[in-house]
């Protein structure tokens, strides 16, 4: 099934019609879409892919493409059968989560919060792209502008405009029925997404350039050009697939031989969430694993398809009403993260206090031993003097959670804030 799908990109291109008449049609975007302008123009990017496209085709203009990219002048690079440059819808997310860690030793359930920043999630599916994370840690909101028909032709070229047909309000919805089985934090140790408790969540429709390419692979083979054009030419990814015809025998697997059913240049693909878990017995893969299982949602093939939204685009633009869709700004995004950021220290901070009380009460009931050095000569006063040296030490801890807690109340974003009253009214 992986090797009939890989071609799609190819195909859909084939079979789209022409440009001209794609940047005529626009998807009615939201006023809350941005869009991250092209970067650089389609030849900039022929010949930043013409060494690498070369290669594929036997070197056909290898010399002319190998001059293009790295000295200029009247070199020409191999040409493609095709190059549009398309906007892909895609979202942000940062959110900041509860759930329960069932340990599996002493079967005792415990409460972990996990944040979430800069998580990818594809805003449409189209084979390859669906499974992208289309971005990287350069990407900021000062790139993004409110989007207008004016980006619909850039650099001497019309733009294809993908309209959303997936929502990432929908993703925790259609994971709590889901097992955590395979996102365990350690061997011992496993989340439970029924369980899944929002303190907030934030999502921002972006659209990403991108160019789709087309050259004239070896006989037999088809090929997709996919090169992030949101700065200078950098990163790209070559799906490389049979065509459909193909009998299933005689598919060529490059997955078997590098672990991805594609080719990237550049750099390593970007994961799709970037994920903090603060669990008990400072569990150090509880991270990896949650953005690892995270990741998974989108990265396989298929994943993407079945987050589709059932009334597709229409469907879509309603939830984009909904105040968890922000405009990905600078200050949006600040004021979230800060709120997170004092989060994650009241988290810790409970968990110090935790530690330091249980340790209180096992001096207290004499489970452990006190080592005063220098020895005190009346060991009796000495324990009581350390004992009221940690109790003050606590107290000071639980006065700066208060102030810590009461800050974080009155950082609440408004927009969410007025959400929660309206969600506490309608329980009632």
């Amino acid at each position: 099934m992986l090797r009939r799908r890989a071609g799609a990109i190819v195909r859909g291109l084939n079979c789209t019609s022409s440009p001209r008449s794609y940047s005529q049609n626009v998807p009615q975007y939201h006023p809350k879409v941005r869009a991250i302008p092209f970067a650089f123009s389609k030849e900039a990017a022929i010949r930043h892919v013409g060494v690498a496209a070369s290669a594929g085709c036997l070197f056909r203009d290898f010399i002319g493409s190998l001059g293009a990219k790295y000295i200029g002048g009247n070199f020409q690079p191999i040409q493609p059968i095709r190059i549009q440059p398309v906007y892909f819808p895609a979202w942000f997310l940062d959110a900041e989560v509860e759930s329960y860690l069932t340990d599996e030793d002493d079967e005792r359930q415990r409460i972990v919060t996990a944040y979430f920043n800069d998580c990818y999630l594809p805003g449409a599916t189209l084979d390859l792209l669906g499974r992208l994370a289309l971005r990287n840690d350069q990407v900021e909101p000062a790139l993004a502008v409110p989007f207008s028909r004016s980006l619909t032709h850039q650099h001497g070229s019309d733009v294809i405009c993908m309209p959303y047909t997936i929502s990432p309000l929908d993703v925790i919805s259609s994971t709590r029925p889901s097992s955590f089985t395979h996102a365990t934090t350690d061997e011992d140790a496993r989340f439970e997404p029924r369980f899944i408790k929002t303190n907030i969540e934030a999502a921002f429709p972006v659209l990403i350039p991108l160019y789709l390419v087309q050259f004239p692979m070896v006989q037999r083979f088809e090929s997709t050009f996919v090169i992030e054009a949101y700065s200078e030419p950098g990163r790209f990814f070559i799906q490389v697939s049979d065509p459909p015809e193909q009998p299933e025998e005689h598919r060529f697997d490059l997955e078997k031989y590098i672990g991805y059913d594609y080719l990237f240049v550049g750099d390593t693909p970007s994961p799709h969430a970037k994920a903090r878990v603060l669990a008990p017995k400072h569990d150090r893969n509880a991270s990896a694993n949650v953005a690892s299982w995270f990741d998974g949602l989108f990265s396989e093939p298929g994943g993407a398809e079945k987050l589709v939204h059932p009334k597709g685009a229409a469907g879509v633009n309603v939830h984009m009403d909904d105040p968890r869709v922000r405009e990905w700004t600078a200050e949006e995004v600040n004021s979230i993260r800060e709120w997170m950021n004092q989060g994650q220290a009241i988290v810790q901070l409970k968990d110090v206090i935790k530690n330091l009380t249980s340790i209180e009460d096992q001096m207290q009931s004499g489970s452990v031993e006190v080592t005063q050095w220098p020895p005190s000569s009346d060991p009796k006063q000495g324990l009581e003097s350390v004992t009221a040296g940690l109790e003050a030490f606590i107290k000071a801890e639980l006065d700066k959670l208060q102030k810590l807690e009461k800050s974080r109340a009155n950082m609440a974003p408004e927009w969410w804030r007025q959400r929660e009253e309206k969600q506490t009214l309608n329980r009632k």
